[in-house]
């Protein structure tokens, strides 16, 4: 066969630099068209285009052959030294790495291309990853198969918005399946390291991503402002280390603690880090876990999951108010229950919406909209926001009355603008919340009694003929400890 260099000469071509030019030319090609599929280290058997066999590969080289691109990747190697080993490699070992592409949908199908290969192709050619995929396949199908069937169900209410949310941030859909070993879908987990929430923020990540926290609520409970962050948070970590195993490793370990271990073992493969010292336990399994749940959760049936009741999707209305209002005044308002409204704002930890926000939107059961603005507009601001009149007593402070009714002197602050807690007068009215804990409190008959020097709650208790247990109920979170005189607490009223 004769070729053209660059100097128009004509010369034959020896079949060891044929075979070169075609190697390097399908790996050039590969890594052009292949660097999503590159980071997670894709397979043969992951994906393949269509009709992708040895006849289809024969007539890409033909025509790579005859191609300007096959001319001057030969020109280029003059003078190098190519290993035995690389020239092993034959054409038909390519086919993975030029055909794997994302599948598509098949002909007559609508909707957005699907990447699925994402969960599998990290591990397959690895025997150590491989293992620990089905190690943690056959823990999730067996001694925590119970567990497992309840994430399941709970998925079936965020999967739809997680996907859609995935993929306005283009991000791989198959990401969905990482709350099921964050949290199993839960808005209310909590980890022993203050993480909250479905996609387990810390504090300090979560603000960095604009969640906001505070007394009366906490976005990181919330499936849909959460998974909007945890998005951002996932695509920044891709870019920094261009692998998704990496970056799901630094989601659960930081950044920092990857980075190190990567330079300490000069590599830059996850499944090469773990098996080293510079990482715990739940890192080391964690993709594992994520790949083996997800395999199960794309495909309930084939793992035994065949009776699994799936949560309805979220549907709500958003109402914006600009006024604080009660969780019971919602729920009267829309013909709902507190139960149903706590579920669909997840965020709110009180029982009413942040009363220090002007404005604040509110999630309200599918079609309420307009019977809520109806109600919300014709209400008076003590409907929108009941509260309970206290008379104060002599001797009364905050800090005894929200021991007493178990509340906390931030909403005794919120409900009662401009309250001075030095100058409490005997006889004005104080607001509380209308808590089952303050009802509760108010309705045991009570009488105050003023600590005198050396009272211990064992001493008041014989004095009076009562039960220690009769005055911890009365005066919750009170330390015995800490007595001091003139203070108030509350004793049976006889």
């Amino acid at each position: 066969m004769i070729f053209r260099n660059s100097t128009a000469s004509e010369r034959p071509v020896s079949r060891r630099g044929r075979r070169i030019a075609i190697l390097l030319t399908l790996l050039i090609l590969s890594m052009i068209s292949d660097h999503e599929g590159k980071a997670w280290g894709g397979t043969s058997d992951d994906v393949r285009l269509p009709d992708s066999g040895e006849g289809v590969l024969n007539g890409v080289v033909d025509d790579l052959v005859q191609s300007s691109l096959f001319e001057q990747t030969f020109s280029l190697l003059k003078g190098l030294s190519i290993d035995d080993f690389l020239l092993s490699i034959s054409a038909a070992e390519l086919t993975p790495y030029l055909c794997r592409q994302p599948i598509t949908d098949a002909p007559g199908e609508s909707g957005p291309a699907k990447r699925e290969f994402l969960l599998l192709a990290s591990y397959k050619d690895d025997d150590s990853a491989r293992s620990l995929v089905e190690r943690h396949i056959y823990l999730y199908t067996t001694r925590k198969r119970r567990s497992f069937a309840t994430w399941l169900q709970r998925s079936g209410r965020y999967l739809d918005t997680i996907k859609a949310i995935l993929r306005e941030n283009d991000l791989p859909e198959d990401l969905v399946y990482l709350p099921l070993i964050e949290s199993g879908f839960s808005t209310d987990a909590r980890s022993s390291a203050h993480a909250v929430g479905p996609w387990q923020f810390i504090p300090s990540t979560g603000r960095s991503y604009g969640l906001k926290m505070d007394y009366w609520r906490d976005e990181r409970r919330d499936p849909i402002k959460s998974t909007v962050a945890a998005a951002r948070y996932l695509k920044d970590l891709y870019n920094r280390f261009g692998s998704w195993p990496l970056a799901l490793a630094a989601y659960n370990a930081g950044e920092g603690r990857i980075r190190r271990a990567l330079r300490k073992t000069r590599s830059d493969s996850y499944w090469r880090i773990i098996r080293t010292g510079y990482l715990k336990r739940e890192t080391k399994d964690y993709v594992s876990k994520f790949i083996a749940a997800g395999k199960i959760a794309s495909e309930p049936e084939k793992y035994g999951f065949t009776d699994i009741d799936y949560h309805e999707p979220m549907r709500f209305d958003e109402v914006e108010i600009n006024s604080p209002v009660s969780l019971s005044f919602i729920a009267k308002c829309t013909e709902s229950t507190i139960r149903k409204i706590r579920e669909l704002n997840p965020e709110l930890k009180r029982w009413c919406t942040p009363p220090d926000l002007r404005t604040y939107t509110v999630r309200i059961p599918e079609g309420t909209a307009g019977r809520f603005t109806e109600c919300f507009n014709n209400a008076s601001p003590k409907e929108r926001m009941p509260k309970i009149p206290y008379i104060i007593k002599k001797g009364d402070t905050l800090w005894d009355i929200a021991n007493t009714f178990r509340v906390t002197r931030r909403e005794l602050y919120a409900l009662n603008r401009g309250i001075d807690p030095k100058r409490l007068r005997p006889g004005s009215i104080l607001y509380l919340p209308p808590s089952d804990d303050t009802l509760e409190a108010l309705s045991v008959p009570k009488t105050p009694y003023i600590i005198r020097k050396g009272d211990t709650l064992w001493d008041i208790a014989k004095r009076l003929g009562i039960r220690q247990k009769a005055l911890y109920a009365l005066n919750r979170g009170i330390d015995p400890t800490r007595l001091r005189p003139g203070s108030i607490i509350y004793v049976p009223l006889k």
